[in-house]
């Protein structure tokens, strides 16, 4: 072979080498030429439960690094205001490359000048990238017409219950029907609605009917107790106030209603909650021991409570079996229910009905990835949260911990992903509470300190009684959320 032939051969390899290089592989999307990249080394900030995080680490984070020889140092935050103080101090250091954000701080942390758009971090070629993802979960991430985020995963609020404790109510609550009438007369004057029944389908309830079931269970005797039987978080955190946004969306509220706490759909909220507290439907638990969604795991572990408003990754975790890490918490997992969540009403009644008439609506959350301003390569930063979401990773992440998916072809796919009949049901009832209707929690700057106020709220009028419910909206907590909306 002549030097020149030779030459052209050896130029055509390597030629041929370097594409193979940097050609997307068809599972990952991702390109594998570990020279691209500027930075060797970056930390991202992330929020997960323990063995989510462990498996994280273990199977995303560690395949990424072997991919594309760089380090990348995982550390936790706790809150957002952790973050965003994470955040302020890298602006000059430049070391945080991606940051897991919560979907109430997507606007804040774009406004603060805190997030990167993906135009900016990687030019046009994102948005057929952005194609792969559910139009939901894009549209979440967009702030005055930019991408700024890459969805990570949704969530949603829907019933979860023991199945044969609602069945036993449902077949004898009525031994305690006079009592029942007598308990809501003295709260709106009249007692149950007209020609009142307890349906023995959860997806058709109202407020009415948890509150007849939560009466049943309370003071029926399981395992040789009596006590409250129905919980939601209470923990002085953000996932205490998303279950009273969903509440208030529940009534026919909106995102503008939330803002304002002396709106009629924020004060039937505050209603209800004050009856079931009072009325020793919810279990004290919830604030005696500020339960977060764990607490109400270990709860239902302990045979305390049988019915909470929770996530999809929390029905993963109670039923358990996608891991060996998690055993579950119920005695027979079998004896998991789902249902979308119950309609919102009021407690007043007008001509034997509900005066006001809410919907089974809940809210849409989740989480994204964001590439901060402060990035040392917004290029690996952008890489490392598509590596994160491509195909075969979220796959294998969402069966592993019920996350629900954000991939197209994923949610397209449910049955082939979710092999198990209680996997199916899980994701089925999520997306008919999709359908049933969402919304978001506010976006707005100002969030933070609307938290602490709901906080604050629901502590003094429903825990501790300082003020009823009326005067602690009209007189204390309305015109503070007045104050925050100038």
């Amino acid at each position: 072979m002549s030097k020149k032939l030779y030459s052209i051969v050896m130029v055509f390899i390597l030629l041929l080498g370097i594409l193979a290089a940097c050609t997307p592989d068809s599972k990952t999307g991702q390109s594998t030429d570990k020279n691209q990249f500027k930075a060797k080394e970056m930390t991202i900030y992330i929020r997960m439960m323990e063995a989510q995080d462990k498996w994280f680490r273990e199977n995303i984070i560690k395949s990424f690094e072997k991919e594309y020889g760089v380090k990348i140092n995982v550390r936790t935050y706790q809150t957002s205001v952790d973050l965003q103080n994470v955040l302020k101090l890298d602006e000059g250091k430049k070391t945080i490359g991606l940051v897991k954000t919560l979907h109430s701080d997507l606007v804040p942390f774009v406004e603060n000048g805190y997030i990167m758009d993906l135009e900016t971090a990687v030019g046009e070629g994102y948005k057929k990238d952005l194609e792969e993802y559910t139009e939901a979960a894009v549209e979440m991430g967009t702030v005055n017409g930019k991408v700024y985020y890459i969805p990570r995963k949704l969530e949603t609020n829907t019933l979860l219950f023991v199945k044969s404790k609602v069945n036993d109510a449902v077949k004898n609550w009525e031994k305690f029907e006079s009592d029942i009438q007598a308990m809501f007369k003295a709260e709106n004057g009249v007692g149950l609605p007209d020609d009142y029944t307890l349906e023995a389908d959860p997806n058709e309830w109202d407020w009415y009917d948890l509150a007849v079931v939560g009466y049943y269970w309370a003071n029926t005797e399981y395992d040789g107790k009596k006590e409250p039987r129905i919980a939601h978080r209470a923990q002085k955190y953000e996932g205490t106030v998303t279950e009273l946004v969903t509440k208030v969306y529940q009534t026919g509220g909106t995102p503008e209603d939330v803002l304002n706490l002396n709106s009629q759909p924020v004060k039937d909220t505050f209603q209800w909650e004050n009856f079931y507290k009072n009325n020793k439907i919810y279990n004290p638990g919830m604030w005696e021991e500020g339960w977060s969604g764990g607490g109400i795991w270990q709860a239902m572990a302990n045979g305390k409570v049988y019915l909470a408003f929770m996530h999809q990754i929390d029905a993963f975790f109670i039923h358990g079996g996608s891991d060996p890490s998690m055993t579950g918490y119920l005695a027979d997992p079998d004896d998991m229910g789902l249902a979308i969540m119950p309609q919102g009403v009021s407690l007043e009644l007008k001509d034997g009905n509900p005066a006001r008439v809410g919907t089974h609506g809940s809210q849409l959350a989740g989480f994204w990835w964001g590439i901060p301003n402060s990035t040392p390569d917004a290029k690996l930063s952008y890489e490392l949260a598509r590596w994160i979401t491509n195909e075969t990773n979220h796959k294998a992440e969402t069966q592993q911990f019920g996350m629900m998916p954000v991939r197209k072809d994923i949610m397209n796919d449910l049955n082939g992903t979710f092999k198990e009949k209680w996997m199916q049901e899980v994701f089925d009832v999520a997306n008919r509470q999709l359908d049933e209707g969402v919304q978001k929690i506010p976006q707005v700057q100002t969030w933070p300190e609307y938290v602490e106020l709901y906080l604050n709220a629901w502590y003094d009028i429903v825990v501790d009684q300082k003020y009823t419910v009326d005067q602690g909206l009209a007189e204390q907590y309305g015109p503070k959320s007045d104050q925050l909306r100038k």
